[in-house]
């Protein structure tokens, strides 16, 4: 698990069906409070829709052969929506699939609402960008200035702070 990276780059080559039926079905398990499963997907593979969320503050979705848009039922489904978003990058992962968690901004998920035909009184703001990370792109990138993670010694306080 310490392996998943946000990948931002990927290859037009499309996601495979069973692979995104397999991923949807790790989102449909996913624990919730309650068990009230306050989610829902819209599976977004129209570029001129997924370019639209780039547009709108979810950059990595631009180029994206997949995208799976969260929908939640209210603001208060927040924890779950984002369990669930983390459980979808980890069963792309399990298939050899590259993902990143991105949101919508501004004005994004109200025209979101629009495009899609979704219900005012839902909450959208979250996507996942799911594809065959580029790797050729990725070595191109500059080295990340704030890569690598904190020693444990400065993440983990026991007992108190």
């Amino acid at each position: 698990m310490r392996r998943l990276r946000a990948v931002r780059e990927f290859t037009p080559e499309p996601v495979p069906e069973q692979a995104i039926q397999d991923i949807l079905d790790v989102g449909r398990w996913t624990s919730t409070g309650g068990n009230r499963q306050p989610t829902e997907v819209i599976v977004v593979r129209d570029p001129a829709v997924t370019s639209k969320f780039g547009d709108w503050g979810a950059r990595p979705a631009a180029n994206a052969p997949l995208v799976l848009l969260l929908i939640s039922d209210t603001e208060a489904a927040t924890f779950d929506e984002g369990r669930m978003a983390e459980r979808l990058a980890l069963a792309a992962a399990a298939h050899g699939l590259g993902s990143v968690i991105a949101t919508l901004k501004n004005e994004g998920p109200d025209q979101t609402k629009t495009l899609l035909g979704i219900p005012a009184d839902k909450r959208v703001r979250t996507v996942v960008a799911i594809g065959h990370t580029d790797a050729a792109a990725r070595k191109a990138l500059p080295p990340n200035p704030n890569g690598g993670r904190k020693p444990l010694e400065q993440y983990a306080h026991w007992d108190r702070y």
